[in-house]
């Protein structure tokens, strides 16, 4: 334990003192071939089979706790998607290149595969044993000390599967949040990759996800929310989905292939209370996630929000104003990846593409270990901003320490790459942009 407590405090100081950071397109690149190297070989169980327990399910942050070095799981779906995205937009780049596109397409297939398995095993945590029918309700990681074995660097596992079986919790269910990170690495999925199976795969896991938030009561009552199917017990009352239901019946319509409207959320009056919820979420001045799940059902549905012609335009005009209402963030601007995973989605014809340096800026900084928050005699030290927070994608998160998964540089440099590095034709509004 010793030895593997100094190893992390060794990386830790080799984070911290690092002040000469990547400046050139070769040391983004080498970042992130290491970032994916640890990932894939440190942060995550990778068996090459994603039916056994625990594999292919990346860890959000190592952290040292009571002299020990901890594993974290949390929200594991949501990071599950993201991850989807990264060898999503991985897999074209090298198509695109000509390179073997086999490793990157097996561990996609494996990815995708990981979300059968939570499905499959979900009902045995409140006690059904023979429930094997994927159905949308699933758990949101399977991890404890049981897979110590495959982090030899890892002292204790922490993952929300210890809440199996419990009643009073809501931490390894099924929630809207889950979904909107899992939309935007099928979307891409769906887009980028040319392997039917995968994207049938894909289609299923996404008609899934919105059915599991789709309830019919035994009296023939339609709602949006998640219950139990084991025990009854609502995992997320109707309160929390109903007013964004618009958003996911659309995006699962969008991803599957089926009509998803359900409980009249296809109708005018849901369709308006998507517009309000759309353009006025943002007068907060302080926010939370929710921001993020509006973005990200609007990216993937391209729903230009009042006052924008083309959704592009309108997400950079939002990430701008929420960096702006939230400097304490200190983010030049919040979720820098949906601007550019809309227009890989859908093209671009909107009025000004932002230049490639606002991206080359935040690839250039990152940290060349990665980055991370620690304490250190009694000190809270960060990896410098923007990348002093748990992700990008979710940088309320300033309080969590450890070192992180880094799945945000992984997924924007891919996107940096394919839109403003690889001059194809219909980004050319972008790769023409200069600063």
């Amino acid at each position: 334990m010793i030895k593997r407590l100094f190893i992390a405090l060794c990386a830790t100081a080799t984070i911290l003192l690092s002040s000469a950071e990547a400046q050139t397109p070769e040391a983004n690149k080498d970042k992130y071939e290491m970032f994916r190297t640890r990932l894939k070989y440190e942060m995550m169980y990778y068996s090459g089979d994603a039916t056994v327990k625990g594999s292919h399910l990346p860890m959000e942050r190592r952290y040292v706790s009571g002299g020990k070095l901890v594993g974290y799981w949390a929200d594991a779906t949501w990071w599950q998607g993201h991850y989807v995205a990264v060898l999503a937009t991985e897999y074209y780049l090298k198509k695109l290149h000509g390179e073997n596109t086999a490793a990157t397409l097996d561990e996609l297939r494996q990815a995708l595969a990981t979300y059968n398995r939570l499905d499959s095993e979900a009902e045995a945590c409140w006690g059904c044993d023979t429930f094997k029918t994927l159905n949308g309700f699933y758990i949101r990681d399977d991890m404890d000390d049981s897979s110590l074995p495959f982090f030899p660097l890892v002292d204790h596992i922490h993952g929300d599967y210890r809440h199996c079986g419990d009643v009073q919790s809501t931490s390894n269910t099924p929630s809207q949040d889950q979904a909107w990170g899992t939309y935007l690495g099928l979307a891409l999925t769906l887009k980028l990759v040319d392997d039917s199976a995968i994207c049938n795969d894909a289609r299923q896991i996404a008609r899934r996800m919105v059915k599991s938030m789709q309830y019919t009561s035994p009296k023939g009552r339609t709602s949006w929310q998640v219950v139990n199917p084991v025990n009854g017990n609502v995992e997320q009352i109707e309160g929390d989905i109903k007013w964004l239901k618009y958003g996911h019946a659309k995006v699962g319509t969008l991803l599957s292939g089926e009509d998803m409207n359900f409980d009249r959320s296809g109708n005018a009056y849901w369709r308006s209370m998507w517009d309000v919820v759309q353009n006025n979420v943002f007068i907060s001045k302080t926010g939370n996630f929710r921001w993020y799940g509006i973005m990200a059902l609007t990216t993937v549905m391209n729903d230009e929000g009042r006052g924008s012609g083309q959704c592009y335009d309108w997400l950079v005009k939002k990430c701008y104003s929420l960096a702006d209402k939230r400097p304490d963030l200190k983010q030049p601007i919040l979720f820098p990846h949906l601007p550019l995973i809309n227009v890989v989605l859908y093209g671009y014809n909107g009025k000004k593409a932002d230049p490639a340096d606002v991206y080359v800026q935040l690839l250039n900084t990152a940290p060349t270990r990665g980055a991370g928050t620690y304490t250190l005699n009694d000190s809270t030290v960060r990896t410098p901003a923007p990348w002093h927070t748990l992700s990008l994608f979710c940088p309320w998160h300033d309080k969590s320490t450890g070192d992180f998964n880094m799945i945000d540089y992984m997924l924007l440099y891919n996107l940096y790459c394919i839109v403003y590095q690889e001059h194809l034709p219909e980004y050319e509004a972008f790769w023409r942009v200069r600063s």
